[in-house]
């Protein structure tokens, strides 16, 4: 009876566990971390000085996520204040890397309005993507400094 009491106990504090973790996400602007941290925290902001970007200037985000789903892809959207979208990235996997140019994001620097970047995950076939309810997470707020 301890033993059955023992596994169970073990296998709920198992379960628990692998149910706190979170996917990360790391982004770079020019190879220098300006955000690192978990998805879906509200607080979560980034800052990039106020210059004018180059032609060379680039934005990379790097996604790890905990669950490998074969078949399925991310997709990254980068959003102005008012929900306008300003660039779309999508990766063909769960866990990786995009890169943008920030010249995409001289428009909105100008205007000295924060930029919200989020994230999706479908599968790529299109008729089990046509019974999924999708879900966008917040990764972070860009602010100018």
């Amino acid at each position: 009876m301890k033993k059955v009491l023992m596994l169970l106990c073990a296998l709920v504090s198992l379960f628990f566990i692998k149910a706190s973790a979170n996917d990360s996400c790391k982004i770079l602007f020019n190879k220098q971390a300006i955000f690192n941290g978990e998805v879906e925290h509200e607080a979560s902001v980034a800052s990039i000085k106020k210059r004018q970007f180059t032609k060379r200037d680039c934005i990379t985000i790097v996604y790890n996520s905990e669950h490998v789903n074969r078949g399925w892809e991310r997709t990254f959207y980068i959003n102005a204040a008012e929900e306008r979208n300003l660039k779309t990235l999508t990766l063909s996997k769960q866990s990786g890397s995009v890169s943008v140019r920030a010249s995409a994001l001289n428009e909105i620097k100008k205007k000295n309005q924060p930029v919200f970047i989020y994230t999706t995950s479908l599968p790529t076939d299109k008729a089990m993507a046509a019974r999924i309810r999708i879900r966008r997470m917040y990764i972070c707020k860009i602010d100018w400094n």
